[in-house]
This record gives structure tokens, C-alpha cells and sequence, in this order.
């Protein structure tokens, strides 16, 4: 037989009230650090499993959130959707992912989660209009006055990974990605304010692989290639690393590369990449923790967090060769 809300509030002798205010529930009732701990032992020495759909009615809410980001080819999105997923799994909502791989598959998206009666929406690409009613939203790496949202301030991390490559006498540089994105204007800004001479070279592309082996056999085929480049995300730049070394040059001596996102490729990639951490577990968390706080107060201003970002400095980077021009 199951065990019910009813058997842990007679063994740890408390009324049923109290353990549903432990667990989650809707409940006034003030509840002491040690009567919690004995609930909660109780609950996983007898494997309690709520009745969700019995939450789902007394509360009017479904417990369930959508995940709406572009293309798991990015690699960033499909480790920060598992992270989203496992912290509201954590926090007893279930998750409908819905996913695109060009703009015109973004309403569609939006609209097989929002049919889904989802309590609140996590995404990369707001669109209000597409809602039609009052839906809790937390928006990623972009600001919206009237949502929660989570930004990446990667503008010190690329200071200090253009300072670090010119320290190692890289005076040409390359960037492989979408030139009118957050990313590439923080890289631009860092590259002004660190005083660098002359341009740099752009190779637009998304941030896909593809983007990146099109951009190495780009500038490869120029008189005076970049000696050192800046990748939109790490899928980019192991990708451009890899066709770079088909062509026979040696990274971090002929070529240097840097990505952005410290996934858990670029660790173990050869050699290993010089990536931007972003810290993906840390943002998905506070997105939940956004979407969590919004649900119990909807009518809280907005809140914009503005995360760091950190160079992270392996192998794929190393001086530049002598006699490279500027």
C-alpha cells in the first residue's frame, strides 16, 4: 500500500498540515529545524511519493515549466537544459522541452508548450505575443524591462584573454560568429578599450560547427591570416580546431583558438581548449530560482541578473610565431 502525507505525520508525530508545509504544500504552519529533518528522513526511508495530480488540483497550477531554447548543435544549450531540467526536477516541476533549429520554427515551439498549461516559461527567445495570457517568463542572455532575466557579462573575461594572447605577441586576430550578438559586442568593446591597433577579421556564422570550419578555411585562404582566434561557443571552436588541424597546422603553435562556455568537451578535446567559463550549472540554477521566486510573487518588479564570466586557460593557446606581422 502506499504511503500517504497521513502515515509520515503520525510517525514523526506532527499533523498532516505540517508535513505539507514541509514538502511543499500550501501552508501557514511554522515548522522547527528538527521536526523538518525527522519529515524528511521519514519521507526517504519510506520512499514517499507525493500524489501530483492531487497537488495539481488543490493548487490550480500544473507544477510544470517550459524550456524553450535554439538547437542542441550549440552544445552550451543542451548542458544548461539538462541543468534546468535536474534543478526544477529537484524543486518538483516537471519540464516540457521544446527546442528549433531556424526562426521560423520559434512559434511553434512557444506554442506546443503554452497549449501544455505550463506555470511558467524559461527561454532564449522572448515572444509575448505568442503567450497569450499572463505566463511567468525568465529570459536568457537577453533584458526585457517586463521579465525576470539572466544576462553574462563577458566583457573581463575577454579583456583579460586579449591581453594574455598580445602578452604572447598575437597582434592579428580572427572572431568566428554572429557579428550583431551580445558576444561579439563585449569582444568588440574589450578589443577598443585594450587599445589594439588596426581591425580584426570577422568570419560571420552561427554557432554551429559548421560556422567554424567555414571561418578556418576563410581566413587560412587570406595573405595575412589572424594568428589567433575567438570562437562564438566552443562547438565553433572545436570544430575549427579540428579542420584546422586537417589542413596541417599545429594548434597553439601555428594557430591559437579560444572558445566560450567551458563545456565538458573542451576539457578533454587535443589539444585541450582555451575557452570563457560561463558557468552553466551556476545560470540555470538562478533562472529556476527566478521562475521559483516569480511563481510565488508574481507581482514583484523584474529582476536582471548580470552574471561573470572567467578565462580559462589550457592548451590550445601559445606564442605567436616569430616574425608574424601586425
Amino acid at each position: 500500500m502506499a504511503v500517504t502525507m497521513k502515515d509520515i505525520a503520525e510517525r514523526a508525530q506532527v499533523s498532516r498540515p505540517v508535513v505539507c508545509a514541509v514538502l511543499g504544500g500550501k501552508s501557514t504552519c511554522r515548522v522547527s529545524e528538527e521536526k523538518r529533518r525527522r519529515i524528511l528522513e521519514l519521507v526517504k526511508e519510506l520512499n514517499f511519493q507525493p500524489n501530483l495530480q492531487a497537488q495539481r488540483l488543490r493548487s490550480g497550477k500544473t507544477r510544470t515549466v517550459g524550456i524553450l531554447f535554439a538547437s542542441f548543435r550549440d552544445r552550451i544549450i543542451g548542458d544548461v537544459m539538462m541543468e534546468l531540467y535536474r534543478r526544477l526536477l529537484q524543486s518538483g516541476y516537471t519540464s516540457i522541452i521544446a527546442i528549433w533549429e531556424n526562426t521560423e520554427e520559434i512559434e511553434q515551439a512557444y506554442r506546443n508548450v503554452v497549449r501544455n498549461k505550463v506555470d511558467g516559461i524559461i527561454t532564449c527567445d522572448y515572444h509575448p505575443e505568442w503567450i497569450g495570457e499572463k505566463i511567468p517568463v525568465v529570459v536568457y542572455s537577453r533584458q526585457f524591462p517586463e521579465t525576470d532575466s539572466i544576462t553574462i557579462d563577458y566583457g573581463a573575461a575577454f579583456s583579460e584573454a586579449l591581453e594574455y594572447l598580445t602578452a604572447l605577441g598575437h597582434h592579428r586576430f580572427g572572431y568566428i560568429g554572429c557579428s550583431s550578438d551580445d558576444r561579439h559586442d563585449a569582444f568588440a568593446a574589450a578589443y577598443r578599450r585594450c587599445g589594439l591597433s588596426g581591425t580584426y577579421c570577422v568570419y560571420h556564422g552561427l554557432g554551429y560547427p559548421e560556422s567554424g570550419i567555414l571561418g578556418i578555411r576563410h581566413f587560412l585562404r587570406q595573405e595575412n591570416p589572424p594568428s589567433a582566434i575567438f570562437c562564438h561557443n566552443d562547438s565553433v571552436a572545436l570544430a575549427a580546431m579540428a579542420e584546422a588541424q586537417r589542413m596541417g597546422l599545429k594548434i597553439g603553435s601555428d594557430l591559437s583558438i579560444i572558445g566560450l562556455d567551458n563545456t565538458l568537451e573542451s576539457s578533454f578535446s587535443f589539444p585541450a581548449l582555451t575557452t570563457i567559463d560561463t558557468f552553466i550549472a551556476e545560470k540555470a540554477g538562478k533562472m529556476v530560482d527566478l521562475l521559483l521566486a516569480r511563481l510565488e510573487n508574481p507581482e514583484k518588479p523584474p529582476v536582471s541578473m548580470v552574471l561573470k564570466s572567467k578565462l580559462i586557460i589550457r592548451d590550445s593557446c601559445g606564442p605567436a610565431k616569430s616574425g608574424a606581422t601586425t
